[in-house]
Order: C-alpha cells, then structure tokens, then sequence
C-alpha cells in the first residue's frame, strides 16, 4: 500500500491504521446523512415547540471522562421535557431545516463553550 515510502512495519501499521480510520469517519459522516441529529427529539402537543436531548459520545466519555459525563445529563434531559408535557418521537423523527439549524447552532455554541473552559487563559 505504502509502496516506495521507507517506513518500518509498525510505522506502516499505523499510517494503514490511521488512514482507514479516516475514510471509517469520512463514511460515518456520509451514512449520517452529513449532519448531526439529536439522540431524541420532543414536541409539545399543544404549542408544537421542539426540543432535543443528546447523549455523550464514546469520544467525549474518552477524552472527558466524568466531567464531561456529568456535564451531559441524557436521562435528566430526557426527564424535564417529559414533565413539561413534551412527547418523545419516534427514532426516525427528523427535524424541519429551521430546527436543524438551531440544533446545529446549538452544538456549536456548546463546542465553542467547552473549548474555552479548556483553553489556557
């Protein structure tokens, strides 16, 4: 694969490893559809207002361990919209392109806001 390049064979290994894990996440982000969606998504029966509730990723639970943990609190999310009388829908749910791109603005500010609470100061 790496014809005509001198590495050694753990060097080799791990840029073998290292590329098909990047086309591994390159198709990931191609079978999601190319965007993030929320891991569930609640509607107000009267007011048709949208909210959503995310679980932690597997990397972020690596990376962050129990703060980032406690920082995403997925059942209670899941919880205070079921109290305020939003209904959860169903796992093929999808949300409107103004919902979307509020979800999207949302992760964003929230990547951002952890960034800088890492960031040297």
């Amino acid at each position: 694969m790496l014809e005509g390049i001198d590495l050694s064979p753990k060097e080799e290994y791990m840029v073998t490893r290292i590329l098909s894990l990047v086309v591994l996440a390159a198709l990931t982000g191609c079978a999601s559809g190319g965007y993030p969606t929320p891991d569930a998504i609640f509607r107000h029966p009267i007011t048709g207002d949208v909210q959503w509730c995310d679980k932690p990723s597997g990397a972020a639970l690596v990376m962050g361990g129990a703060i980032v943990a406690a920082s995403v609190d997925y059942p209670g999310c899941k919880s205070n919209w079921e109290s305020k009388g939003y209904v959860r829908l169903d796992s093929t749910a999808k949300l409107s392109p103004e919902n979307q791109q509020r979800y999207e603005d949302d992760l964003q500010r929230k990547e951002q806001a952890r960034a800088d609470s890492i960031r040297p100061k």
